[in-house]
């Protein structure tokens, strides 16, 4: 029987570009398009296998059309699934191929949270690495290690970075949960932070043997103590875990993350030693706290962060790794909806980051339109201080060129293009 034939739509994405790596590994024949299809996540796909624009010429000889599911709503009459449907070519989203097709009979870590799920992820799958157990893993960051955002694995275990957004995450049973904490986030798809809870809430649900959580974040105590009065699994706190770990990468959220691996290879009966080892040997993976270069000797990060508590906890991890040096902080604030929702704890942590300058650029609109009021300039205005400041990208990198010194840190953070604004000055 011939390989089915799998077309991603937006193939270009950190989660889509991995998982059609994985099913490319597993005998699948795969195409994917995308507006850029070529970029960090897609280098190892043929150049005929990557097709750039939407079309229905596309869907030649395809049996599946797996979708990353942003385009359902942000273009809903986009011409490639409407083909699709016409020519009866089953549409899913690309999380509910991964659960269907590649989750199926195997062993499964999925990692889920507001925060710190790319690097969770990529330190259970070094550590399971590391322990001989040959993993399958997919993520949405890069792992220098293995030079992409996935590891092809002939075992049994699967580990996946379990994404909250579009409900995505209820498309896993998983054998072990990692919850690393539940802050409102994604209001562009849940109405308020009750639904929200609830989404984690159904997915926890779903656990077959142990949850892993962390019980800093109050959300999590409350969704935990209703999952458990439905189901029998293992659940196990790792926020007061004290391990005693030396990590190469700073900040006390990373400790936690390692634990909550910890606790993970505990589970699994990994040798302690051995997971100390591993975890003591993580490097990180790309746009967290990421080093990307330096300009007139200033070293320039660029983070991934793009939640209040995210881009608080960063810049103070980078702050505490450089006691003697200014920052110049560049904030892209992500999607109209998201940045209105969580408007007043942006302007709150904008005051207290410990920055000689914050520069908030424009809004990334991703696959929103405006809102009226909504705007990085009057962000900025609200947030009443001579030291945060609104431009745009030119005027921004004009400012950093003349104003940084050996004596600076250059932080960038988002999750939208600010990384290439971030990599111009390398």
């Amino acid at each position: 029987m011939p390989a089915k034939h799998v077309h991603f739509l937006g193939i270009g994405g950190s989660g889509a570009s991995a998982v059609a790596s994985i099913a490319k590994a597993q005998g699948f024949k795969i195409t994917g398009c995308d507006k850029q299809p070529h970029n960090e996540f897609t280098t190892n796909f043929e150049k005929q296998e990557l097709l750039e624009g939407h079309s229905p010429d596309h869907l030649e000889n395809v049996d599946i059309l797996a979708v990353t599911p942003a385009i359902f709503s942000a273009d809903p009459n986009n011409q490639e699934v409407k083909a699709a449907k016409e020519r009866n070519i089953p549409v899913i989203s690309w999380q509910e191929f991964m659960g269907k097709y590649l989750e199926e009979g195997k062993y499964v870590i999925a990692v889920s949270g507001t925060h710190g799920k790319s690097t969770t992820t990529a330190m259970i799958g070094q550590l399971l690495e590391d322990a001989d157990l040959d993993p399958t893993v997919e993520l949405g960051a890069v792992v220098p290690r293995w030079g992409r955002n996935y590891r092809i694995g002939k075992s049994k275990y699967f580990i996946t970075e379990a994404d909250e957004f579009n409900d995505n995450f209820l498309v896993s049973r998983p054998d072990i949960a990692v919850v690393t904490s539940i802050e409102m986030d994604h209001p562009e798809y849940f109405k308020d932070f009750d639904e929200y809870k609830n989404s984690f809430r159904k997915f926890l649900t779903q656990t077959k043997e142990a949850i892993v959580a962390n019980l800093n974040y109050p959300a999590v105590g409350e969704v935990l103590k209703d999952v458990m009065k439905e189901t029998s699994v293992i659940s196990i706190d790792y926020s007061k875990s004290e391990f005693h770990l030396n990590l190469q990468i700073p900040g006390k959220f990373n400790l936690l993350n390692a634990a909550a691996a910890f606790q993970v290879g505990l589970l699994l009966g990994i040798d302690p030693e051995l997971i100390r080892n591993s975890l003591q040997t993580y490097s990180g993976v790309g746009r967290r706290q990421e080093l990307i270069g330096r300009l007139h000797d200033a070293p320039i990060y660029s983070d991934f962060a793009h939640h209040p508590t995210e881009i608080k906890v960063t810049v103070d991890t980078i702050a505490q790794k450089y006691p003697d040096k200014k920052l110049i902080v560049l904030f892209q604030p992500h999607m109209y909806s998201r940045t209105k929702a969580l408007w007043n704890d942006f302007v709150k942590i904008s005051k207290e980051i410990p920055a000689e300058k914050t520069i908030i650029l424009d809004i990334y609109k991703a696959r929103e339109y405006p809102i009226e009021g909504i705007t990085s300039q009057r962000l900025a205005e609200e947030i009443g201080d001579k030291k945060v400041e609104y431009m745009n990208d030119e005027d921004a990198l004009k400012f950093v060129r003349k104003q940084a010194t050996e004596n600076h840190v250059i932080i960038f953070l988002g999750a939208g293009p600010i990384h290439a604004l971030a990599k111009s000055l390398v």
